[in-house]
């Protein structure tokens, strides 16, 4: 083997190990990130993946008593009816005060279509309010998808 031929062989082992090695660094990092327990952005997170689960009664169980107070059957039919619409959030940020906190995420929802001219997802931004009650982070609201209208007045 000359040695112009031995370097080449050096240099494409260098090439392949360096590709091994970017394939195991993102399939090992490729995961869902897992937030604290007790914070506001596992408290999100959980929700969304109680949505994503279809699993409205787990879904309100992250509701403030007052805004779970508000949801009805027809509201909760919201989550458990949605189909197999997948949905994907990224955490964008979360400003935390001592018992409120406002976690900002980017929802995609991706669903079957095959037409050649669509994505087949959507996006969008989604700010979820919680506020701590007994040392528990609570959503003061059903966000999306879960809406719950508030109680109409009296007249």
């Amino acid at each position: 083997m000359t040695a112009s031929n031995r370097w080449l062989m050096i240099v494409a082992g260098a090439i392949v190990i360096a590709v091994v090695v970017g394939i195991a660094v993102t399939m090992l990092a490729g995961g869902e990130r897992k937030y604290a327990e007790g914070t506001p952005e596992r408290t999100v997170q959980d929700y969304l993946r109680a949505v994503s689960d279809r699993d409205a009664t787990l879904a309100m169980t992250f509701l403030t008593t007052d805004a779970a107070k508000q949801c009805d059957a027809a509201s909760r039919r919201g989550i458990s009816d949605r189909g197999s619409n997948a949905i994907r959030a990224t955490l964008d940020r979360a400003l935390v005060r001592t018992d409120t906190a406002e976690v900002r995420v980017r929802l995609t929802e991706s669903y079957g279509n095959d037409s050649p001219f669509s994505s087949g997802q959507s996006s969008n931004n989604q700010t979820f309010t919680l506020k701590q009650t007994d040392g528990t982070w609570r959503l003061t609201d059903s966000p999306w998808p879960l809406y719950c209208p508030a109680p109409t007045p009296p007249r």
